[in-house]
């Protein structure tokens, strides 16, 4: 295989740590007493289902028990074809909203579902399955707040290269069911649980979807980003890299995380071994002009540019990809770059250093198959970020 089939294929082990069939798996091996409160059904069953996971979860969870009622909300693309076609079914309600940025959907489906949750009691018993994606996707303003000025205040934080945690905190500010505040709306005797798989720096509950049901007793994190980079480690070791890793918590800039990685790679080169440099977060990516793109593939571009100044005879590779399978407002994952790349934009006639400079990442990418597509995951647990190089020729 080469260094580029490695990569994609590392990514996808990464991916495939955070799938909710395989993290419930191992959470009821390590939990049996709480399997059984599930099985015990003395108490109707209903799952609230948010986020850019929300189908997987739902499935994965109702695999173990048996559901009297459910909703799920996701992103637009996120659901099968039939099943938004078909809206609900004698258990499940369907329904997509608009992410990064909330739509009207986001405040219908919103109140659509808080009005069904505030009619269980204490017969019932709610399962909360959370992951990133759902401060946009889940929303009932307080008064004095329309659709409107809502997205112009999530623009300008979203371009203001803030960390989730600052953005979300500002989301709170104006949401009824933000912040622990879902809780508050839900009757006092109903039993309530949460699953969730976290997409924020450090698991912090009170990011994670802007924290609906946090904070309460029943409260679990299922996967994150740190499991999903053990298990890369794994596959490389196997594939015979020595690993290397820097960060399961990095919040650098774009420009800050090329220049490392940079440094990293010519590092490596000073060993003949091949070699892989992992790092995971969510990187601030400030928005210039009007280009089309996002945070992973923003930085593959600028660590194509640093490298290509570095003529080489190894062969390497870099990608950085949200595990979600969107990077920003596009189809993309991501970005995967390698020794070719700049010669293959400037041959098409891109200049990637003026491209770069509007944030048009995406079509020149695009243009020299070097996104990363995945389609939706059916998880979330933030972004990887991979730099692999080949062993020195004999």
């Amino acid at each position: 295989m080469s260094t580029k089939d490695d990569i994609l294929f590392l990514f996808e082990q990464g991916i495939k740590a955070a799938n909710p069939e395989f993290l419930f798996e191992d959470f009821w091996k390590k939990n049996p007493g709480l399997e059984q409160t599930f099985n015990d059904q003395n108490k109707k069953l209903f799952v609230f289902a948010l986020g850019k996971a929300a189908y997987s979860m739902a499935m994965s969870f109702s695999h173990y028990f048996p559901v009297n009622k459910g909703f799920i909300l996701t992103k637009y693309g996120h659901l099968p074809s039939e099943k938004l076609k078909m809206r609900e079914d004698s258990i499940w309600k369907y329904r997509e909203a608009s992410h990064p940025i909330l739509d009207q959907n986001s405040i219908d489906f919103g109140m659509e579902v808080l009005k069904i949750l505030k009619e269980l009691g204490s017969n019932d018993r709610l399962v909360v399955l959370l992951s990133g994606g759902a401060s946009s996707l889940f929303e009932v303003p307080i008064d004095g707040y329309a659709l409107n000025g809502l997205v112009s205040i999530q623009d300008q934080l979203l371009r203001s290269g803030k960390t989730i945690q600052e953005i979300n905190q500002e989301r709170k500010k104006y949401s009824t069911v933000k912040g622990g505040k879902l809780l508050k709306e839900l009757n006092e005797e109903l039993e309530v649980f949460s699953f969730v798989i976290s997409d924020v720096i450090g698991d912090d509950p009170n990011s994670i979807g802007s924290g609906p049901t946090f904070p309460s007793r029943n409260y679990f994190i299922l996967g994150n980003l740190s499991r999903s980079i053990e298990n890369i480690v794994f596959e490389a070791t196997n594939l015979g890299y020595k690993t290397k890793q820097i960060s399961d918590t990095w919040t650098e800039s774009t420009k800050e995380t090329s220049i490392l990685i940079e440094k990293e790679f010519l590092t490596a080169l000073e060993s003949p071994e091949k070699q892989i440099v992992l790092l995971g977060g969510e990187m601030v990516c400030p928005v210039f002009g009007n280009g089309l793109g996002g945070r992973n593939q923003e930085v593959s571009l600028r660590v194509a540019i640093l490298l290509d100044k570095h003529k080489v005879n190894r062969e390497w590779a870099f990608l950085s990809g949200g595990t979600d399978g969107t990077d920003g407002p596009t189809d993309a994952a991501g970005g995967v770059v390698g020794n070719q790349t700049i010669s293959d934009l400037k041959a098409k006639h891109w200049d990637p250093i003026e491209q770069l400079e509007n944030s048009n990442s995406y079509p020149i990418l695009k243009d020299v198959d070097a996104l990363v597509m995945t389609g939706p995951t059916g998880t979330n647990v933030n972004d990887i970020l991979i730099l692999l190089v080949d062993s020195a020729k004999a």
